[in-house]
């Protein structure tokens, strides 16, 4: 006659004699109390070893937990999802658990290989009044006429600031909250102040009176401020695609501006330094003739997620940029 081993609970005492053609590696060796089973050859064992319970880890015995004996496997086993047998369809589903991390690991890797929150600008629906003022601001004519027949953007993770001149405190909470608008909105990039940085910055924004603009630009003295770009018209430039922002320079004029009116120039000329134009939509901060907004607005906001789509790129002309806005129109049916 065989005799079957036993596996028992090391924490709730629960015990079952294995049948025979069982062996001990048909069962996941956990409890459904959470305990580990331990596989002996008789009950007789569990208590001559008792005593050595903290070096062998042995069966602990609770009163209110009495053993099962074997008629009583059938209630054990339907009360028991982790002592499965099958083992099979266990190395499945550890399988499938694995995929599922694999796959979640994946969504949150970006198109440029960083971690963060996939861009859900793709999946957005816009009104058709959105997708007139994007284009006009995306290629409306500059202040000497001439036009912009494609898309100007950045395109790196990191685009680093110097601020210079004399800015007031109010300046710099404004630039500040401008600055997190495009981080929140845009997502390709991140927009960071860094004066301390030893290399030469990406985009330069100036606080000075307006006598000083003639030092730096040709632009007339008597703008409230401008914007200026370095735009790669080819692969030659560091290597940037065409349409490609690489450099900029903000000017702000401190002189002959109320502190509201100035604050209306920074993010103005903010929305420029990102490749957003003019319109002449008054529900934009960046329509000259419209209210003196001192923040972006809603619609501001949604042409700052437009131009940073993933699927916009540098240097597309207005013809691509409709089809790919046209499928993302908003429907009302």
């Amino acid at each position: 006659m065989i005799l079957m081993p036993y596996l028992i609970c090391e924490e709730c005492g629960k015990y079952y004699k294995l049948q025979e053609g069982e062996t001990p590696e048909d069962f996941l060796l956990n409890c459904d109390c959470g305990g580990r089973l331990r596989v002996t050859e008789s009950l007789d064992e569990t208590k001559s070893h008792e005593t050595h319970k903290e070096q062998y880890s042995l069966v602990k015995q609770v009163d209110s937990e009495p053993a099962l004996n074997p008629e009583e496997l059938e209630d054990v086993l339907e009360e028991s999802p982790k002592l499965v047998k099958n083992s099979s369809t266990t190395k499945l589903f550890k399988i499938s658990i694995i995929l599922v991390i694999l796959i979640i690991s994946a969504g949150i890797l970006n198109h440029n290989g960083t971690y963060g929150v996939v861009s859900s600008n793709l999946n957005e629906k816009y009104s058709q009044e959105q997708i007139d003022c994007f284009l006009e601001t995306t290629f409306s004519l500059d202040d000497h006429g001439n036009s912009y027949d494609w898309v100007g953007k950045w395109d790196i993770n990191v685009i680093r600031i110097k601020v210079l001149g004399s800015p007031t405190r109010e300046d710099m909470d404004t630039l500040n909250k401008a600055i997190n608008d495009i981080n929140v909105n845009a997502k390709a990039f991140r927009m960071t102040i860094d004066d301390k940085n030893q290399f030469e910055p990406d985009m330069e924004i100036y606080f000075v009176p307006h006598s000083q603009f003639a030092q730096y630009s040709v632009n007339p003295s008597e703008a409230d401020g401008f914007t200026e770009w370095m735009i790669s018209t080819s692969g030659i430039y560091g290597g940037n695609p065409a349409g490609e922002i690489f450099k900029a320079r903000v000017f702000i004029g401190i002189d002959q501006l109320s502190q509201t009116r100035r604050s209306h120039v920074i993010v103005h000329e903010m929305g420029h330094s990102i490749g957003l134009h003019h319109n002449q939509n008054r529900n934009s901060v960046l329509c000259p003739q419209g209210p003196d907004f001192t923040e972006f607005t809603d619609l501001d906001k949604t042409m700052i997620r437009m131009l940073y789509r993933e699927d916009i790129l540098p240097n597309m002309s207005r013809n691509q940029v409709e089809i790919i806005l046209n499928n993302s129109r908003r429907s009302f049916f």
